[in-house]
């Protein structure tokens, strides 16, 4: 069932401590079955799993075509039916676990001053072994893959975002926090023979909040990036690299800096023209591990599947400067549809939308000449809104559900665990 928004709306936090976990997944399936029908993207009806005899080729393809970021993995029983989940693996697993066998390689060496095709061949001959590397040889990284977090289905979404992806009141007040990258980004759903029936990451809970937008308190989803402090780094620069950066450099780069992403920007002008995330590395088939050594600008543009990059017409304005490599240049051409980009003065509203119509995890935050100063990403967002305030936290009657996300009727949670 659905309730009418409170008179002042509801404080977001509220919303997902009276949404019952089970309601919530049923409608999501509901949903999944009838896109299907109408042959329109939807997610599995069942989550991928990953075996950990599967190797890291197995792994790229189950991700690529499932357009996720991290999957179950799991030890087979005997019966080859049952088993033992162990973690999760992820895009960044999976990108760690190449860097470490090239750094352990004797020819894959990372000085950037080697002959480009000599260090394209090293690339490939080690990211060919690499494919046929075991799962069970994969080390977890750093931001909370690792951690094996499970809910029941009689959870509120605010039990599991603060169980499971270990996103509570301690957060509130520092979105933006280098911690909040190393919370879990994503739980499953086990049911009673310990099989994953689901699972639910940041975005599902944030996309929540977006589709109920018109029940919350509009004083939250409305306030600006800058009012909530986010998007602002403070002492922490944004980390970005030079389009004609090499790719693999730009992923030691992230490892180096702990984070998941960074911005491309223009040699000449330090504009925002693209970013590369650890995603980017699932275009690559085994043989084709040595297109990181190109350099990043020329690499998102195969990527992303623009065979023919048009460079801008100085006497158009849109080429950020004259001195601008080729690839920096066919990079800004293509604007948004590579970057997502907001204002400080964006609204919390705003930001979902973006996130939402772009389906992207950050979006990054510019001054007016275009130069990234900050980046604004789910866990910000959820640490900012979806954490319950210390007291007075108004809202409607408990036992009732918002409005669907799914545009599909919900009942009524019939429990909910305690916190």
């Amino acid at each position: 069932m659905s309730t009418s928004p409170a008179p002042e709306g509801e404080d977001p936090a509220h919303l997902l401590d009276r949404t019952n976990l089970a309601a919530y997944l049923s409608a999501r399936k509901q949903l999944a079955a009838e896109n299907s029908q109408l042959g329109l993207p939807t997610r599995p009806v069942l989550p991928g799993v990953l075996r950990t005899d599967e190797t890291v080729s197995k792994a790229m393809e189950l991700l690529s075509s499932l357009r996720v970021q991290a999957a179950p993995l799991v030890a087979m029983h005997a019966d080859n039916q049952h088993y033992d989940a162990q973690a999760f693996i992820s895009c960044g697993d999976l990108v760690l676990g190449f860097l470490e066998r090239v750094n352990s390689s004797a020819t894959a060496t990372r000085d950037a001053r080697r002959n480009v095709l000599d260090r394209m061949a090293a690339l490939t001959a080690v990211g060919q072994a690499y494919s046929k590397t075991k799962l069970v040889d994969i080390r977890s990284r750093w931001d909370g893959t690792g951690v094996w977090s499970t809910a029941t289905e009689d959870m509120s979404l605010a039990d599991a975002l603060r169980r499971c992806m270990h996103i509570g009141e301690e957060h509130r007040n520092e979105p933006g926090s280098p911690m909040l990258r190393q919370c879990p980004h994503r739980f499953a759903v086990i049911d009673a023979s310990g099989m994953v029936v689901d699972i639910v990451a940041q975005s599902d809970i944030a996309m929540y909040l977006r589709r109920n937008a018109d029940l919350l308190d509009q004083t939250v989803m409305n306030a600006t990036l800058q009012s909530m402090n986010l998007g602002s780094q403070g002492s922490r620069r944004v980390v970005s690299v030079n389009a004609s950066t090499p790719t693999v450099d730009c992923f030691y780069e992230m490892e180096r800096a702990n984070v998941q992403a960074v911005a491309i920007i223009d040699e000449n002008t330090d504009a925002l023209i693209g970013n590369l995330s650890e995603t980017d590395i699932m275009t690559l088939k085994s043989d084709a591990y040595g297109a990181l050594a190109l350099p990043v600008g020329e690499y998102l543009l195969h990527a992303h599947g623009i065979t023919n990059p048009k460079i801008p017409d100085i006497v158009n304005r849109t080429l950020y400067n004259p001195d601008s490599t080729v690839f920096s240049a066919a990079l800004a051409n293509e604007g948004s549809r590579l970057v997502v980009t907001c204002e400080p003065g964006a609204t919390i509203a705003e930001v979902l939308d973006a996130m939402h119509v772009k389906a992207v995890h950050r979006v990054w935050v510019v001054d007016d000449a275009g130069r990234p100063v900050g980046v604004v990403a789910l866990s910000d967002i959820l640490a900012a809104i979806a954490v319950k305030k210390p007291a007075g936290v108004r809202g409607t009657s408990e036992g009732t559900m918002g409005k669907s996300t799914m545009h599909v009727a919900i009942p009524t949670p019939t429990s909910q665990s305690s916190a």
